[in-house]
């Protein structure tokens, strides 16, 4: 994540920061910003109004505006128990007496909880400045919670001065949904249980509790302690009680800490009693079974290398492998790709080791960088067959093909998926400033297919899942990858990159458009990029991205984590 924020802010912001600033000497291409600006603050204050369930003031609309039915008919396509999903039809103008205000808000009950807007895109090139704006509304109604998330196209009324406010003049609803989470007594679905279950540790009360920026206060330089955090955690049942417990990594110079879940549903902290409470940076961990002992056993991407645990059957731990060849590892999956009946790792590294040349700073060419760090297929031989051994572990990267296939690209995640329906596991792997590589199995070698299938499209990948999301019985692929609303502003303007190729601006535009779901065509591993049309790409700064079933109705739902340092405005769209 190192490169991300002094490098993916400087190419989207930095112009948006020139704009804004308004001094002389700014090139007019950046005009655009300088509106977005004022526009928010329009819109912000229409906001206001909106969550307070009133009108908007005259100052934000034109005297005469033209304004279709905000809230209108909508066609029902998700009525459970638990949420009914909505969409709206083409809205028509509303009836002359009639407030459009009035009908958006007529569902609720009281002060929303949510008002936000975020501007994704500004045309100055007409008679009339002209916005899309994701608009976002939430609060209490008498069935349950209710949220309503449109785009809105707004037609400014032109400033007759400089210092002239923009008014809006004229919106087009592009598009309008509704999701009502029908709960007793308007409480939320999901709720925060990390005190409840976690408050009685000493690990909570004393470590997580706190963030990154106080523990780098307190965290000698020598523990490598990564600034921007980067931990992950893994799931499983480490001593066979039928419960999951949850190993969390952490920090360097912080330990590692085990979560056993208790008959309560409360949880206790064993790391020190079970051997894995490490102060070594780590990223990444998985609990699975290396040895098919029938008990899950604990894998770690530190920063002293590849780690491996064994585990006895109760949960206690052994340390069996430090493979130090695997350095700056942000991530580790599992799979049996060679059909033997163990399963091997593949480690996703971001950054090269000094060793291998990473005098580089930067990643090059941002949009397709292929100067990280090499990741490594480490195989899984068995039972080792000397007695001071516990398993027999290779580095099969440069054997089954993946060392010369686009292997040094920065990796951030990778899930593994027989998307050719031939029986053994293939490769997805989301890479951030650059293209994506699906590697297809072919009896254990594998080479790059992306661009033949369709998926090599540029972004800042962040995270990788597979699930088959239409029902179709073929798997289909996501990224989570990243959205910027000001990327997007900037890289559509006509005056943005003068004189580049068509390629190299339609890349430019891609790496801020969002995550990316690829439908499975079942044409020889032929994938349709479907991720506009299924809504699946503003998932905002996305880390993690997973499928699962929330609501049991039988289709794949996605969840996405995201956010980032918080600035100025914490709760930001």
């Amino acid at each position: 994540m190192s490169f991300l924020p002094r490098l993916c802010l400087v190419i989207m912001l930095f112009p948006c920061a020139l704009a804004a600033q308004e001094a002389p000497g700014i090139p007019q291409a950046w005009r655009s910003e300088a509106f977005s600006e004022v526009a928010l603050t329009q819109l912000k204050a229409l906001g206001k109004a909106l969550h307070e369930r009133k009108a908007p003031a005259s100052g934000v609309l034109s005297r005469t505006p033209s304004l279709p039915n905000l809230r209108p008919e909508r066609e029902v396509v998700v009525d459970d128990a638990r949420v009914r999903v909505a969409f709206g039809k083409p809205a028509a103008r509303p009836a002359p007496n009639s407030s459009p205000w009035a009908a958006l808000l007529e569902p609720f009950t009281e002060t929303l909880s949510r008002t936000k807007f975020k501007l994704v895109s500004v045309d100055l090139s007409g008679s009339a400045p002209v916005t899309d704006a994701l608009v976002t509304l939430a609060g209490k109604t008498a069935e349950g919670l209710l949220e309503i998330n449109m785009r809105w196209q707004v037609t400014w009324e032109t400033p007759a001065t400089d210092a002239d406010v923009p008014r809006i003049r004229d919106l087009e609803l592009a598009h309008y949904e509704e999701i009502l989470v029908k709960t007793e007594g308007n409480q939320p679905s999901f709720v925060d249980a990390t005190a409840a279950v976690l408050g009685g540790t000493e690990a909570y009360q004393k470590h997580l509790r706190h963030g990154n920026t106080y523990w780098r206060q307190r965290i000698e330089l020598f523990n490598r302690f990564f600034k921007f955090g980067h931990q992950g955690v893994a799931v499983g049942d480490v001593n066979g009680d039928g419960r999951d417990d949850v190993y969390v990594c952490q920090n360097g110079g912080l330990p590692n800490r085990l979560f056993v879940q208790q008959p309560d549903g409360t949880a206790i902290d064993v790391a020190a009693e079970m051997g894995v409470d490490l102060l070594d940076l780590t990223r990444s961990a998985l609990l699975v079974d290396l040895d098919n002992d029938g008990d899950q056993d604990l894998v770690l991407a530190a920063d002293t290398g590849l780690l491996a645990f064994r585990n006895n059957g109760s949960g206690r731990f052994e340390a069996k492998l430090r493979y130090r060849p695997v350095r700056n590892a942000f991530s580790v999956s599992a799979a049996d790709y060679d059909n033997d009946g163990d399963l091997d790792l593949y480690v996703c590294r971001y950054f090269a080791n000094k060793d291998e040349g990473a005098d580089l700073a930067v990643p090059v060419p941002y949009f397709d960088a292929n100067n990280g760090g090499g990741n490594f297929l480490i195989r899984n031989d068995g039972a080792a067959t000397t007695a001071d051994r516990w398993l027999n572990f290779t580095d099969a990267t440069a054997e089954s093909g993946l060392a010369e296939a686009n292997n040094t690209r920065f990796s951030f995640a990778a899930t593994w998926e027989d998307v050719d329906l031939d029986g053994d596991q293939d490769l997805f792997v989301a890479n951030d400033f650059g293209l994506k590589n699906l590697y297809l199995n072919e009896s254990g070698h594998f080479r790059d297919h992306a661009k033949a299938a369709g998926i090599d499209d540029g972004s800042f990948g962040m995270s990788a899942a597979s699930a088959d999301y239409d029902g179709d019985g073929r798997p289909d692929l996501y990224a989570g990858n990243m959205f910027s609303a000001a990327g997007s502003r900037v890289t559509t303007q006509p005056n943005f990159l003068p004189g580049t190729s068509k390629d190299l601006l339609e890349r430019s535009q891609r790496m801020a458009r969002g995550n990316s779901l690829f439908r499975n065509t079942g044409r020889q591993g032929v994938f349709e990029d479907v991720s506009m049309a299924t809504g699946a790409t503003m998932g905002r700064w996305s880390w993690g991205s997973i499928f699962a079933d929330m609501n049991n109705d039988g289709w794949e739902d996605l969840l996405v984590a995201n956010g980032f340092v918080t600035g100025r405005v914490p709760d930001d769209l």
